[in-house]
């Protein structure tokens, strides 16, 4: 049987994890394992077919600005670290067919921190795994929409094989709320709206022969001024009407407003409260009008029980999508829309009143979502695998030749319970190339830090926003800094040096400070301010301008050149993974090993020196397989630099 990884994180309401349930409980020809990152929901009837991983909770506030813990047992950072651990580790013992990922990267950037990685180590597995966007049918507008756009775009066309829109097209199509679709590459399909199936074998859950009006909100931990208005409301129609109104709160509904709502409704013997159902559907069904917000999951129950509906759109944090499904479907006459002023309770009882003698219209649009979702991934799935990229065979038999002493090397120094402080550091960063796309693939899906060294007067804008994107997704896996000015020689004898004899201290000054500037102009709080030389040579007036421009690290090729009373700490590197004479060529993988395994011995911080300018499809394999080896224990420590720099400051 074919396996799915399902990956789903709600945030604020539930809804996201109930469109996600439906979809994977049609999921029949499939072995599904669905990766839960929200709260568990108390009495959600999980289906028995889907094995359930709960990831350690995560939550937003109602804007959406900030992520936390859910309960607080733990510091945000521990949290993150399980939760990349348990999705890689997930994927390693799965070996999936299919990975479905909901909403990302069309929302939830702030879960890049793990989904980066993993949809990196898929990529680098290459094989049979294919990845698929699961998104709902209308987005967010973003203050920063076209770098967001462009950000989508590019993770997107990256690592994503298809994207499925859970809508009809004949009532909301992507370009109206994503207008960068012309630039995507991967392949698009609308399944229709996916909606959860009413129990025609339910027996009559309402005993009144009054009619019932169902009050819902959601998950709960917005819309409680909509249950307070429709509660308040009651008495009003009650004098006009008899009916029964069945009001859910949602399980997220925080105490103290349900026992307020508690309070509320005891005077009034024709209101029922209750957090939750698990046949609220079939409620629905059997209700006279709904009285809800308009989400996805609620407008498709409406649509799919054909009750007559009032919906009162959620807007918080500047969010219209709800408003945007409500006026659809307000138009063609499934719903009735209401504003903030409706919840008058005199003005709300008069609109519940003529909504119940309503009729909506049959069979609106496509409601087919979970069984054409089913479809689409049993055809991805019988696809022809991905090639996978390859270290040359010469080199990978000597690299596993040398990998029983780089184990034996790392097992003895972990029996010893001595900490190795390992850092990564490529030079020359000035453009979009793909060949630093895939070293970043290569150290997001092994989570391991890399110091990228900027030459700030030739970075391109598209070098910028690649930085920029990098340094969103996990801040804590990539550190920028400063790499000369302008990578240019200005020696007319000897070797290359841009910071050499032939420039004085003032020429130095002035071009350090410029390349300074222009990062902190352009990459802001993301510069960390560390310096590289080009071709790792400069004197000692470079080594006076970095104390004076108020650098914090300098890093050459070998350590040595720090002076008494300079400011900063020099972290150079000790092992340069190619050898330059005649041209770039990566060193024999025993020769790197062994270097590797001294510099450990002697307990020394290893920094290795990567150039994703040469690095061809086999040095990168080649990468890939040694920090896996490395990765494998946990007294390896992988550092930047200015995270070392507390390490060294306990040494002195």
């Amino acid at each position: 049987m074919k396996k799915v990884m399902f990956y789903c994180q709600h945030v604020l309401g539930m809804g996201h994890f109930v469109r996600s349930m439906e979809l994977v409980k049609g999921l029949k020809d499939f072995h599904v394992s669905f990766f839960n990152g929200g709260e568990v929901i108390p009495g959600f009837p999980l289906p028995l077919e889907v094995d359930l991983v709960q990831m350690p909770p995560l939550e937003s506030d109602e804007n959406f600005k900030e992520i936390r813990s859910s309960d607080g047992s733990r510091s945000l950072a521990e949290i993150k670290s399980a939760r990349v651990r348990c999705l890689l580790d997930g994927f390693e013992r799965l070996q999936p067919d299919i990975v479905v990922i909901e909403l990302f990267p069309f929302g939830r950037k702030q879960f890049a921190f793990e989904l980066v990685p993993l949809l990196a180590r898929i990529r680098r597995a290459g094989g049979k795994t294919k990845v698929v966007c699961s998104l709902r049918d209308i987005l967010v507008s973003r203050k920063d929409q076209a770098r967001h756009e462009a950000r989508v775009c590019d993770l997107l066309n990256r690592y994503f094989d298809a994207l499925l829109i859970h809508a009809d097209p004949q009532l909301q199509r992507l370009e109206e709320t994503f207008f960068s679709l012309p630039r995507l590459k991967t392949e698009i399909h609308y399944t229709g709206y996916v909606a959860q199936a009413v129990d025609d074998r339910s027996q009559p859950l309402f005993t009144s022969s009054d009619p019932t009006i169902l009050v819902s909100v959601g998950g709960g931990r917005v819309g409680y001024e909509l249950l307070e208005a429709a509660i308040t409301a009651s008495a009003e129609l009650a004098r006009i009407q008899s009916h029964r109104m069945a009001v859910f709160t949602g399980p997220y509904l925080p105490d103290e407003q349900y026992s307020a709502l508690q309070r509320l409704a005891a005077d009034q013997p024709a209101v029922t409260l209750e957090r939750y159902s698990a046949q609220f559907v079939s409620l629905m069904a059997q209700a006279q009008l709904s009285v809800s917000m308009a989400g996805y999951n609620t407008c498709m129950n409406i649509l799919t029980t054909e009750v007559p509906a009032l919906v009162l759109p959620f807007t918080g944090g500047d969010n219209s999508e709800q408003t945007v499904r409500a006026k659809k479907l307000a138009e063609l006459g499934a719903v009735t829309m209401l504003t903030a002023p409706d919840l008058e309770p005199v003005h709300l009882a008069r609109k519940m009143a003529q909504a119940l003698n309503r009729t909506p219209p049959h069979g609106l649009v496509n409601l087919r979502g979970v069984e054409n979702t089913a479809a689409f991934l049993a055809k991805l799935a019988a696809k022809e695998e991905i090639a996978v990229p390859a270290i040359d065979a010469p080199r990978e038999r000597s690299l596993r030749g040398s990998e029983a002493r780089l184990r034996g090397a790392l097992d003895g120094l972990q029996r010893d319970g001595r900490e190795i402080n390992i850092f990564l550091r490529d030079d020359d960063i000035d453009d979009d190339e793909e060949t630093l796309r895939q070293l970043l693939d290569i150290t997001f899906a092994r989570v391991v830090p890399v110091n990228l060294e900027v030459i700030p007067a030739t970075l391109s804008d598209d070098g910028v926003r690649l930085l920029r994107d990098y340094k969103g997704f996990d801040g804590n896996l990539v550190e920028l800094h400063q790499h000369g000015w302008q990578h240019v020689n200005h020696e007319t004898v000897g070797k290359k040096c841009e910071f050499g004899a032939a420039r004085g201290f003032d020429d130095q000054l002035q071009d350090i400070a410029r390349g300074k500037a222009r990062m902190e102009e352009l990459l802001e709080e993301r510069f960390f301010p560390a310096f590289t030389p080009p071709w790792n040579r400069c004197t000692d007036d470079t080594l006076r301008v970095l104390d004076q421009l108020g650098f914090q690290v300098f890093s050459a090729d070998k350590n040595g050149r720090q002076r008494d009373g300079d400011n900063f700490r020099e972290i150079s590197i000790t092992l340069d993974l190619f050898r330059w004479p005649g041209g770039a060529a990566l060193k024999a993988p025993e020769e790197i090993i062994d270097s590797l395994i001294e510099q450990m011995s002697r307990g020394e911080t290893v920094g290795i020196l990567l150039h994703h300018k040469v690095m061809d499809g086999a040095a990168l394999s080649f990468l890939d397989l040694l920090l896996a080896q490395l990765c494998r224990d946990d007294n390896v420590k992988w550092r930047t630099l200015g995270g070392l720099l507390p390490q060294l400051s306990e040494r002195l």
